[in-house]
């Protein structure tokens, strides 16, 4: 995982946590990569793109403007890599584009 941050200029973030509840519908105007080392996240994108769990292993793509949210039933250990450590610091959250079908 480390070596494919390294090749793409990403900037990684570890992170380990217990379960935690979805943040509001959202998107950021940067992508966002996570990979789920232990646990399990489950990844939403709303009415036009289904639920998916992402177990160990699972590396998730979430391009920049696309409307998202995860959650975690139970402990979860990821590795969040950002497209440059600026972008990452303060990584905006977007309003949902209204027309994205997501009230």
């Amino acid at each position: 995982v480390l070596a494919e941050i390294a090749r793409d200029d990403l900037w990684p973030v570890a992170v380990h946590q217990g379960g935690f509840a979805a943040a509001p519908l959202h998107c950021h105007d940067a992508s966002v990569r996570i990979y789920v080392l232990a646990g399990a996240l489950l990844v939403e994108g709303g009415p036009a793109q289904p639920a998916a769990l992402a177990g160990p292993g699972t590396r998730v793509d979430i391009p920049a403007g696309a409307t998202h949210t995860v959650s975690a039933e139970a402990p979860v250990v990821t590795i969040t890599a950002f497209a440059s450590s600026a972008g990452a610091a303060g990584l905006p959250q977007l309003p949902v584009p209204e027309n994205s079908g997501v009230e």
